[in-house]
């Protein structure tokens, strides 16, 4: 019997083992480096044997990437009221800041191990420079509207200085493995590179 018109269907045994899959290798990835980490153990941990294993990924660097690809929307999550606001809002700065800081705490072996991996592995590469690309353009776009609106005063290229920010940004996310406490800090040096020396408000104030 079909399911009703509108009714959705619920995952297949096939995507609940995959997932499975990946909720092991988040799990592992915890505990210790990628390389330590064993095809055997991806699948123990989803409860199937190693064969089942490469009915779902044909490697271990697969299921690295599915898990990125995975984590690609919540690394923009409460970027937007930033990247599309104007002018020097430090508050809509520290709440983007504090929620990518968040997922650096829960996923940084994971990222600090792709950003690695990203030069040799094609495929990790696209997808860093994908995210980095997506970041830069809009920062950018936000710089120009300032310069424009005479809310910034003039300095490099836009989309130069915007990269300059996304690498600082990510270099110092890896040092730190996601330290709320460099959330300040990262406001002050980001606001400052776009607007000057300004006082940025305390997020108490």
């Amino acid at each position: 019997m079909s399911p009703s018109p509108g009714r959705r269907r619920g995952p297949s045994k096939g995507d609940r083992r995959e997932q499975a899959i990946l909720d092991t290798a988040r799990e592992l990835l915890a505990r210790k480096p990628l390389a330590e980490i064993t095809i055997d153990e991806l699948a123990a941990g989803a409860e199937i044997s190693r064969s089942s294993f490469y009915f779902y990924f044909d490697s271990k660097l697969a299921v690295v990437i599915a898990l990125l690809h995975s984590l690609t929307g919540e690394l923009s999550a409460d970027a937007g009221p930033w990247l599309d606001g104007t002018g020097p809002d430090a508050p809509a700065l520290r709440r983007s800041l504090t929620t990518l800081a968040a997922i650096w705490r829960d996923h940084g072996r994971l990222l600090a191990g792709a950003l690695a991996a990203a030069p040799g592995c094609p495929p990790i590469g696209e997808w860093r420079e994908s995210l980095r690309h997506a970041h830069v353009t809009r920062l950018a776009a936000r710089i120009e509207r300032d310069r424009a609106a005479g809310l910034a005063p003039a300095g490099p290229d836009a989309l130069v200085l915007a990269g300059m920010i996304d690498d600082l940004r990510t270099a110092t996310l890896v040092s730190a493995k996601g330290d709320s406490a460099l959330v300040d800090a990262l406001v002050t040096v980001e606001m400052r590179m776009l607007y000057g020396d300004l006082p940025i408000p305390h997020p108490d104030e």
